[in-house]
């Protein structure tokens, strides 16, 4: 299913399906291969029919062997085309048949021009070092990608050599930095737990625990004497320079907009609508239960009032004044008449429940 597929991540049904083509595949492909193999045993065992001689003599087919030594069959008239083709891949002037009509003697004689040829080259050149270059003659060996062979000329072996060397010395420097490098990291980070080895001999020698702290100090003084020490890194490295910025853009006592916030309106200012407002919006399903709300509503009334009230400061201090010679007597009869009307556990747990 394409709905489905792409939570598993592996189709076992999938792969069961490939496995049965995979080998209905095999079937067919050994069923021809055996009809393949019937077919040319039945051309092999049917006898060979007589060729027509050909019309044109240079239409005849003629067998012979390239310099590799494989043996070719090719028509008359391609015969020389393809003999020079022999001549230019194998590198010589001779004809093809010129090895196979040279005996022992011959090619040793024309050795010996070579050599007496190299020797007349050899003496016309100053006196010098001999090198493998030169006695190497037509060697086959092949000596691996670490040989280089060298210029027989002086000057460019000397080239040759200058270059080679300046690139030996750029790798034994690239390869001391390096070895550089990892020797300072690898002190840094033995300095940083020789740091934290002593931390925590100090927790441990804390807790009381001297002979782990002890077995833990001896082993970091055994590393320490193995290992360089670590290199030391001055203070001046660790300074950081802080720099303290004050802000501009802004007023003092004003909060700062950013400038995505610039332009847009009620950013700070209070709420537009009031709670009553906002509760009468609010759907009854999602309220929470009135009785959340019993004893708020004397003091939002009060609230109100002293709010929409448009008294002055002396008036309420007089109103207040007159509230307090009052509240005495009010207390007193209040107190007798909050007096708990119940004697025992039973009436005080159900005056709650009915206070509640």
């Amino acid at each position: 299913d394409e709905e489905t597929e792409d939570l598993y991540l592996v189709d076992f049904t999938q792969k069961i399906i490939d496995k049965q083509h995979e080998v209905q595949e095999l079937y067919q492909s050994e069923a021809a291969r055996k009809t393949l193999e019937k077919e040319t045993d039945d051309e092999e065992t049917q006898p060979e029919m007589e060729i027509p001689p050909p019309e044109d003599p240079d239409e005849e087919w003629v067998d012979y062997v390239d310099f590799l030594g494989r043996s070719r069959r090719c028509m008359k008239k391609d015969l020389p085309s393809l003999l020079k083709m022999d001549q230019e891949l194998q590198g010589k002037s001779q004809a093809p048949d010129g090895n196979t009509l040279l005996s022992e003697d011959m090619r040793r004689e024309l050795q010996r021009q070579q050599w007496e040829k190299e020797e007349e080259e050899a003496l016309r050149k100053p006196m010098g070092p001999i090198h493998y270059e030169d006695i190497r003659e037509n060697e086959a060996r092949q000596l691996g990608v670490g040989y280089f062979a060298f210029s027989r000329d002086q000057e460019l072996r000397h080239k040759q050599r200058v270059t080679l060397d300046m690139l030996r010395e750029q790798t034994l420097d690239q390869r001391t930095k390096r070895e550089q490098l990892k020797e300072k990291r690898k002190a840094a980070l033995d300095a940083r737990l020789s740091k934290l080895r002593a931390r925590k001999v100090k927790k441990l020698r804390e807790a009381g625990l001297e002979e782990e702290a002890e077995k833990l100090e001896n082993g970091e003084v055994k590393g320490a004497s193995e290992e360089p020490e670590a290199p030391r890194v001055t203070a001046a490295s660790r300074k950081v320079e802080v720099v303290i910025q004050e802000r501009r853009d802004t007023k003092p006592g004003v909060p700062y907009v950013r400038e995505w916030d610039k332009g847009k309106e009620l950013m700070f200012g209070q709420w537009s609508k009031k709670q009553e407002e906002l509760r009468d919006e609010r759907e009854p399903e999602f309220a929470p239960p009135s009785d959340y709300f019993m004893g708020q509503k004397k003091d939002d009334n009060y609230r109100s009032q002293n709010l929409n009230s448009p008294e002055t400061s002396s008036e309420k201090l007089e109103t207040e004044t007159a509230q307090k010679q009052q509240m005495p007597s009010t207390n007193s009869s209040d107190t007798q008449n909050q007096e708990p009307p119940y004697q025992s556990l039973d009436d005080m747990l159900s005056y709650y429940r009915q206070v509640t």
